[in-house]
């Protein structure tokens, strides 16, 4: 390496160390926003505020009441009057509501199908779902305990046994943390880059650099080395204390092999960062322009809606989502334990996209910066 070059990347670390503001988001995002977006969700619905109008008032319908218990769902109250239930669902303090009719136990007991009505917020359609999914679960396995003759009616010829693998539990924690990680990474990748050149763009030196004998590309791998650097060890970091440390994630792959994976991976979102340091003139313009350009990543990389249930015509458009093939790699390598072999096409389609990005990001800093 020239001497001329290690010169710059000792100057990028110096500069880095000294600016507060962006040490303290590199290390809060590696850390504080790890542990406190997967500690804030959960992907069960838990303490489902439930209200009851029993109009029957039997031991068959208190029967049926008491297995809404915790901790899925919150007893908040029974229902006296009709009127209160628009009352409970309109201000929010309700979000189920279970209906059972007059005459519930009697028609259990003659064998005629008895009825009861589940009333729901759906203003937030997926806790909706969920509570739907719940209560229909509660409700069936009432009707076969009161009515063991229909159960066995129903009995299905084959026996399933279910067995769930990588996360035997379903811990929610297992997901968001390294979901997290990744979407971190993503964000602190393509910001430092650019935050690198911009502060040149600020304090107006600029042209010192195009003066000196560095070239264009030396300049630029002098501000991607040193960032790349910085947000392998925050990874390593976040996997460390927080993944590992804290949820006590079991990481199952290569190390090794992830980092390399990680390190092609903000290779090329590098080139994002080079694009957005052409275009933007102070830090506040990168970090509002980095926000702009992660939102479409994360909604296209499958992270929350499978890549399966999109419309044709967007799952072409994720093809140019790096985050789709590091998220896919990201999880292979650490949950699943997969080797080379199983993700190298997830592998070249990340470094194929990132020598594009990479290429881009670099025309654009030459056209930009000489």
């Amino acid at each position: 390496m020239p001497k001329r070059l290690w010169s710059l990347i000792r100057k990028e670390f110096l500069q880095f160390f000294r600016d507060p503001a962006l040490f303290f988001i590199v290390l809060w995002g590696f850390t504080g926003i790890i542990y406190l977006d997967t500690s804030a969700t959960d992907l069960e619905m838990k303490r489902i505020a439930l209200a009851v109008y029993d109009l029957d008032r039997t031991r068959a319908s208190r029967e049926l009441i008491d297995r809404f218990r915790m901790p899925y769902f919150r007893m908040i109250g029974a229902v006296q009057r009709e009127e209160e239930i628009r009352r409970l669902l309109d201000s929010g303090k309700a979000f189920l509501i279970l209906v059972i009719p007059q005459g519930f136990s009697r028609r259990l007991a003659e064998g005629s199908e008895a009825k009861v009505q589940l009333l729901i917020d759906g203003t937030i359609s997926n806790g909706a779902l969920v509570a739907m999914g719940y209560a229909d679960q509660i409700l069936e396995q009432y009707k076969g305990e009161i009515r063991p003759e229909v159960r066995a009616l129903r009995r299905p010829g084959v026996e399933v046994k279910t067995r769930i693998r990588f996360n035997q539990n379903l811990q929610t924690e297992y997901f968001m943390s390294l979901t997290e990680l990744f979407t971190v990474i993503t964000m602190i990748a393509i910001l430092l880059p650019a935050a690198a050149m911009v502060r040149e763009k600020e304090h107006g030196t600029v042209e010192q650099l195009l003066v000196t004998p560095l070239r264009p590309w030396e300049i630029m791998l002098a501000k991607i080395l040193p960032m790349g650097a910085i947000v392998l060890t925050g990874t390593f970091l976040g996997l460390t204390l927080v993944v590992q440390g804290i949820f006590h994630v079991p990481l199952r792959g290569n190390l090794f092999l992830f980092f390399v994976v990680t390190a092609i991976y903000v290779f090329t979102t590098s080139g994002l960062g080079l694009s957005i340091a052409a275009l933007s003139r102070t830090l506040a313009e990168a970090i509002l322009m980095t926000l702009l350009i992660l939102a479409p990543m994360l909604f296209l990389s499958g992270t929350w809606t499978p890549l399966e249930v999109m419309p044709s015509w967007m799952r072409v458009i994720t093809l140019f989502s790096p985050l789709r093939y590091y998220l896919k790699l990201g999880f292979g390598i650490l949950l699943k334990g997969a080797d080379l072999g199983m993700l190298w096409h997830d592998l070249l389609g990340l470094a194929l996209l990132g020598g594009l990005l990479f290429a881009l990001g670099a025309l654009r800093f030459r056209r930009s910066f000489t």
